[in-house]
Order: C-alpha cells, then sequence, then structure tokens
C-alpha cells in the first residue's frame, strides 16, 4: 500500500492537531507513557501517520516544547510586552520564571531527569549552543526593565537550566523544602538579571 500523500494545508492541521494532543496526555501520564498510540489516538489518526512528521517520541517532544512555548508566550507575559508597548518587572519576571516549573502550565514540569536525558540523547535541539542560548536570553531581557548593563548571558541561560532541572528532579529532592528551593533558585536569577533597588 503506497504512503499517503497530504497536501501543505493537511499536514499543517494534523500537525497542529498532533501537538495539540501531546501536553494534556503528558500531565495525565508523564512523558513516559505518553505513547505515540496515545497521541494519534486522541489525535484521531493513524499510527503511522506519525512518522510523516517525526522520526521518535523525542523529535516529537523536542516540538512539542516549542510549540507549547509559542502558544503560551503571550498568555505568559501579555501580547502588549511582546508588542514592545510595556516591559516586565522583577515580580512579572518572578511570574515567568515559576511559569517554567508549573506542573498545570509547563512541560517541563512534568518531565523527569530520564525524559531529559533521552531528550538531549535522540535530538539535537536541547544541546547546548552558546548563540541560540544567548539569542534567546537578549530577547527575554530586552522585555524586561531596570535589566543590569552586565547580565552574564550564558549564566541565565545555565541558572535557567537548572530551575527546570530541579523540577524535573522534584522526587528526588526533599519535598517539606521543595518550594523554597525553587524560590532560592529563581531569586538568584532575577538578582543576575535585575539591577538592585
Amino acid at each position: 500500500m503506497p504512503d499517503r500523500v497530504f497536501t501543505n494545508e493537511q499536514r499543517d492541521e494534523l500537525r497542529i492537531i498532533m501537538l495539540e494532543a501531546g501536553f494534556p496526555l503528558i500531565k495525565e501520564y508523564g512523558v513516559t507513557h505518553t505513547s505515540i498510540s496515545r497521541i494519534t489516538e486522541v489525535a484521531g489518526i493513524a499510527k503511522g501517520t506519525f512518522y510523516h512528521f517525526w522520526k521518535n517520541k523525542e523529535e516529537y517532544l523536542a516540538e512539542l516544547i516549542k510549540y507549547h512555548r509559542q502558544k503560551t508566550l503571550p498568555l505568559m507575559i501579555g501580547e502588549d510586552v511582546l508588542a514592545g508597548k510595556r516591559k516586565l518587572g522583577r515580580e512579572d519576571a518572578r511570574r515567568y520564571f515559576r511559569y517554567l516549573v508549573d506542573k498545570e502550565k509547563s512541560i517541563y514540569a512534568n518531565m523527569t531527569l530520564e525524559d531529559e536525558a533521552k531528550l538531549v540523547q535522540k535530538t539535537s535541539d536541547f544541546d547546548p549552543d552558546e548563540k541560540k542560548e544567548s539569542s534567546i536570553a537578549v530577547n527575554l531581557l530586552s522585555m524586561l526593565d531596570n535589566v543590569r548593563p552586565d547580565v552574564n548571558l550564558l549564566l541565565l541561560a545555565n541558572m535557567t537550566k537548572i530551575l527546570v532541572l530541579t523540577a524535573e528532579a522534584k522526587e528526588e529532592l526533599h519535598e517539606s523544602v521543595y518550594e523554597k528551593t525553587i524560590d532560592t533558585i529563581i531569586d538568584g536569577i532575577l538578582d543576575l538579571i535585575f539591577e538592585k533597588e
């Protein structure tokens, strides 16, 4: 049986349907138990269709993380900030970093260190890349007010990764001080970014 040929419009629509299915499944089952079968079942398509778009679940997850970030960024920080009409302050930035580790809002908070390791091993999307990560940091800083002139972009990138990895390792940490740990990391990130008041 020959492979089905999709129009560009059908491909875009199928890709979005599968990406939309991902985050709710990950919240319910975790990354490990969010199988390709579950994704395609929720999307209402044949399992083989998945492979027209991604080689494996890790490639899908890498794209899902980007898709989810693009979709939720306006909700996190506001359209007016994205349009350059307003800048965010320290407490706004705190909410942004908190968002990254909120299980209801962030894919990262629903991942484990094992999931992260597979993602790094099976895709190149999360390899350390100074140029890409510096660009992301500069973009974030451009939306903030009262930013220090000497922000170390790579240190900011590393601290943000440490925040996310901490959320992914939650089960291995002391539960009684987990929230304090997250707050301490976020405070350190904010001190890297903002001028002293």
